[in-house]
């Protein structure tokens, strides 16, 4: 989990101007939303989901 907790934070590999996701770690879920509209909604995950998602996108379960 990142050292960030409470705020919203963009991946570091994102672009000024680019749509990215914004995540969010609690001490309860973890939060994921659009940096463009984020009012349109935020997916909410406990740690134990994202943690196997995480662990998927590295295992190329993903990959297009």
């Amino acid at each position: 989990m990142p050292l960030k907790t409470d705020e919203w934070f963009l991946p570091r590999r994102t672009t000024n101007s680019g749509t990215c996701v914004e995540t969010k770690f609690t001490d309860d879920a973890v939060h994921v939303r659009n940096n463009l509209r984020p009012d349109a909604g935020t997916a909410v995950f406990t740690h134990e989901e994202w943690e196997v998602f995480v662990a998927g996108v590295k295992d190329g379960d993903y990959d297009l």
